[in-house]
């Protein structure tokens, strides 16, 4: 018995029906999905890094829990200051000024785009760059960017990305996602308190290695969706329970992000100052005048053998120990110091002018 074959229109009925299945099975997954990315959102809220946390923890430990409202969770730094933030001035030691919209430590925007004939400084650091105890226009950063429209009289922006806790690393991590975009003619670097700090068995750059393997792929990490399933399938084995504690950054580990930030900027043609900070320690009448951290031998090792410029000849390190230990001698250690590191308006000034004096010769070349 012969077998027929189906009318052409019984086979097009067929293949439209089966087209029609297949674009309500699409239109259901997405509808199904966005629901899903809309449950995420209301119900489970994003997911802290731990370094965060650890700040966060910090912060209270140190009785500044109000601090912990000024900085956000970032998936890259770890936390960054909250865009756009005013603090009562009657607070203290965070007050005023705290962010822009870019979570930079100044009153207004900073377009990237720089002007032209306009010479940028970039100021990286921890809270003694941002400005512990003092004003936004009292920071030393903003005191050199007046003293040098002062004395030069040219239009010199210099930008405060300081942030509270952060160490080397993290401002290595903002100059590479970031910073950079601000056209430096000059970055100064500030580091070498936080990155002693022991917080768990894992460095900055343990943490930092994790918190990338956990997110999606760029195109994806607007979802929150994405970003629950790819982190729950790339989640670390958290290994053992009660490791040795360990520095966010190790002195070799130190010396190495010195290096590739030097690298990053020395392929710009950017030259590269640090500031030896004056720790309250350094200041002591009884610790020698040359006792430094080993942090601080490395900070003075690389300053030393990377000058910002060879014509004039001026170094690339700033030791601001001598000036500390002077400005005790004159005034006494609480007309200095808040605490351990954290310095007076009256010594952001002194700093400034330093940094203002070292600065004098190379700033007519830009």
């Amino acid at each position: 018995m012969a077998v027929t074959s189906p009318s052409p229109l019984l086979a097009k009925r067929k293949r439209r029906h089966l087209l029609y299945r297949c674009l309500l099975a699409g239109v259901s997954s997405l509808i199904a999905l966005i629901l899903a990315e809309e449950a995420c959102r209301l119900f489970i809220p994003e997911q802290a890094s731990i370094r965060f946390q650890q700040d966060v923890d910090e912060l209270q430990g140190l009785q500044l829990g109000e601090a912990s409202r000024m900085i956000r969770n970032d998936p890259e730094l770890f936390w960054k200051l909250v865009p756009d933030t005013r603090i009562s001035e009657d607070a203290w030691p965070f007050f005023g000024v705290i962010s822009n919209g870019h979570s930079l430590r100044e009153d207004q925007r900073i377009p990237f785009e720089k002007p032209t004939g306009q010479t940028r400084i970039l100021f990286l650091g921890d809270s003694c760059t941002f400005g512990y105890g003092v004003a936004h226009d009292e920071a030393f950063p903003h005191v050199v960017e007046s003293m040098l429209r002062e004395k030069s009289g040219k239009e010199v922006e210099c930008i405060n990305a300081g942030v509270p806790g952060y160490t080397l690393f993290q401002g290595y991590r903002f100059l590479i996602t970031e910073g950079l975009r601000y056209q430096p003619d000059l970055v100064v670097l500030n580091f070498g308190w936080n990155d002693s700090g022991m917080w768990d068995h894992l460095g900055d750059r343990d943490h930092h290695a994790i918190l990338q393997a956990m997110q999606p792929p760029p195109s994806l990490r607007s979802s929150r969706l994405c970003q629950l399933v790819w982190g729950y399938w790339h989640k670390p084995d958290s290994g053992d329970a009660n490791p040795k504690n360990r520095p966010r950054l190790l002195p070799s580990e130190f010396a190495e992000t010195l290096e590739e930030i030097h690298e990053l900027l020395e392929q710009r043609y950017i030259p590269l100052l640090i500031l030896l900070w004056p720790m309250k320690m350094n200041a002591d009448p009884g610790i020698p005048a040359e006792a430094r951290s080993e942090l601080q031998n490395e900070m003075t090792q690389f300053g030393q053998a990377h000058p910002i410029s060879n014509d004039p000849p001026l170094g690339g390190l700033i030791d601001l120990v001598p000036l500390g230990r002077k400005l005790v001698r004159e005034h006494g250690p609480q007309a200095v110091y808040f605490d351990a590191g954290h310095v007076t308006p009256m010594a952001h000034r002194a700093i400034a002018e330093a940094i203002t004096d070292h600065l004098g010769p190379w700033l007519p070349n830009q």
